[in-house]
C-alpha cells in the first residue's frame, strides 16, 4: 500500500477500506437515478446502468492513481438534468448529439486543466474564499440528506418547509441522524459507515427497507450508448451549439473544483489540483464515449473523508464497490435516501467548521463568502455558488482598482 503513502498520509488501511465503504453508500444513489432520468431522452436504461458504473470506476481510479485523492467520480447530478430537459428535450438536440457535444467539452476541460488557464481560474479565489466554498458543499451536502429523506419538502409559500415527522420513513431518517450523531460524538471509530449499518438494520427490522428479492443480476448491455459520440461529432461542429459545449464544460469544471477544494480543506492539506483535475477531465471524456452525461468529483467524497479517508486508496476502494454493483445491484435497493441521510448531515456539520477561516470583518470577502455560503445549498448546485460569489468578489475588487487608479490620476 505505499503505493498511495497510507501511513505518511496519518491513515491505515482499515480506515481507508471503511472510508471507501462510507463515500460509496453515500453515492450508490447514482447508479438508479442516472438511468431513469436518461431514459427520459430516449437512452437505454440499462445501458446507461453499465455506463454510469463504468465511469465512476475509471474515473475514480484515475482519481486515485494519479492524484492519490480520496475522490469519487461519477455523472453528475444537476448537470444530467440539463443534459436531458434543457438540451434534449427544450432545446430539441438528440441525445446522441447530446453526447457528441459532451465530447468536445470534456477535450476543452482535458486542454484547460493542463495549461495555465486552470491555475488563472483556481487562484482568482483567496484561501477566505475557498474555506466559504467548503463550507457552502457543506451546506449542500446536509440540504441533499434533508430534502432526499424527506424531512424537508416543498412549499408553495415558503418553497421548503418541515416535512411529516410522524411518517415511517421520516421516523427512520431521524433515528439514523441521532445514532450517527451520537456515534461521531463519542468518537466511535467508523462512526458515519457504522450509522448508516445501523439504520439499515432498523429499516430492515420495521419493514422500512425491504431485502431484494435477488442478489445477483446479469450486467446490461452497453452497445446501444457506447462510442455514439464519434459518429455524431459532424452533427455538432457549428456555433448554435457552442452554449452547450460551454455548459458541459463550465459546470463539471467549477463543480469538481469546488469539491476538490473542499476536501482539500476538510483534510488540511493542499496538495496538486491540477491532478485532480486531469483525473477528472480523462473521467468526463469516458463518460461522453461509454454514453452517459458529464462526470463530476462526487460531493458525498467528503463523507469518506470524514470517515478518515486520506488517500487513493479510499478510491480504489469506492471503484470496487462500483464493479461489484454490477453484478449485485439489487442489494444496492436498500441503500436508501433515509439510509444516507444521516451521514450527509454528519458531513455538512463538519464542513460548516470552515467559517471559522473567514475574515469577516473584511467586507469583499464576507459579502462573497455569504453568497457562496447560501448560494450553494439554495441553487443545490457548487458552480452556481461560486458564480454567485465569485462575481460579487471580481466586481467589488474591480472597483477598488478603478478608484485606485483614478486617485492616483
Amino acid at each position: 500500500m505505499d503505493l498511495f503513502k497510507v501511513k505518511s498520509h496519518g491513515s491505515s488501511v482499515r480506515t481507508e477500506i471503511l472510508a471507501g465503504f462510507t463515500t460509496f453508500i453515500s453515492m450508490s444513489y447514482i447508479l438508479f437515478v442516472q438511468p431513469e432520468m436518461l431514459a427520459q431522452a430516449g437512452m437505454d436504461h440499462g445501458a446507461v446502468f453499465t455506463a454510469t458504473a463504468l465511469v465512476s470506476i475509471v474515473g475514480t481510479l484515475l482519481m486515485a492513481f494519479i492524484a492519490n485523492m480520496p475522490v469519487a467520480i461519477s455523472t453528475g447530478m444537476g448537470i444530467n438534468s440539463a443534459f436531458v430537459f434543457s438540451v434534449v428535450l427544450q432545446q430539441g438536440y438528440s441525445w446522441e448529439e447530446a453526447l457528441a457535444a459532451m465530447l468536445l467539452a470534456s477535450l476543452l476541460y482535458l486542454f484547460v486543466v493542463v495549461t495555465p488557464i486552470r491555475d488563472w481560474i483556481i487562484n482568482i479565489f483567496p484561501n477566505d474564499l475557498k474555506s466559504a466554498i467548503s463550507a457552502g458543499i457543506g451546506l449542500l451536502i446536509a440540504t441533499i440528506g434533508l430534502t432526499g429523506s424527506g424531512l424537508i419538502v416543498d412549499s408553495d409559500a415558503t418553497l421548503t418547509t418541515l416535512g411529516n415527522l410522524t411518517d415511517p420513513q421520516s421516523l427512520l431518517t431521524i433515528a439514523g441522524i441521532l445514532i450517527t450523531l451520537a456515534l461521531y460524538y463519542y468518537r466511535v471509530p467508523g462512526a458515519i459507515f457504522v450509522g448508516m449499518l445501523l439504520t439499515t438494520l432498523i429499516g430492515l427490522v420495521t419493514g422500512l427497507v425491504h431485502a431484494p428479492g435477488t442478489i445477483v443480476s446479469a450486467v446490461p448491455s452497453m452497445e446501444p450508448t457506447f462510442g455514439v459520440a464519434f459518429s455524431h461529432l459532424p452533427d455538432v461542429f457549428n456555433w448554435h451549439i457552442l452554449p452547450i459545449v460551454l455548459t458541459f464544460f463550465l459546470v463539471p469544471f467549477f463543480d469538481t473544483t469546488g469539491t476538490i477544494l473542499g476536501v482539500q480543506k476538510q483534510m488540511n492539506t493542499d496538495r496538486d489540483t491540477r491532478k485532480s483535475l486531469v483525473a477528472s477531465a480523462l473521467g468526463n471524456i469516458s463518460a461522453s464515449i461509454f454514453g452517459t452525461s458529464p462526470a463530476t468529483a462526487f460531493v458525498e467524497s467528503n463523507a469518506g473523508v470524514s470517515a478518515g479517508g486520506r488517500t487513493g486508496l479510499t478510491s480504489v476502494v469506492v471503484a470496487a464497490l462500483f464493479g461489484l454493483a454490477l453484478f449485485f445491484s439489487p442489494l444496492l435497493t436498500m441503500i436508501t435516501p433515509q439510509i444516507t441521510a444521516s451521514a450527509l448531515i454528519v458531513v455538512g456539520v463538519l464542513m460548516l467548521g470552515n467559517l471559522k477561516d473567514i475574515n469577516w470583518a473584511d467586507f469583499k470577502i464576507s459579502a462573497s463568502a455569504f453568497l457562496i455560503v447560501l448560494g450553494m445549498p439554495l441553487t443545490h448546485s457548487i458552480s452556481d455558488g461560486i458564480l454567485l460569489g465569485g462575481v460579487v468578489y471580481i466586481v467589488l475588487n474591480t472597483i477598488d482598482w478603478l478608484i485606485a487608479k483614478f486617485r492616483k490620476a
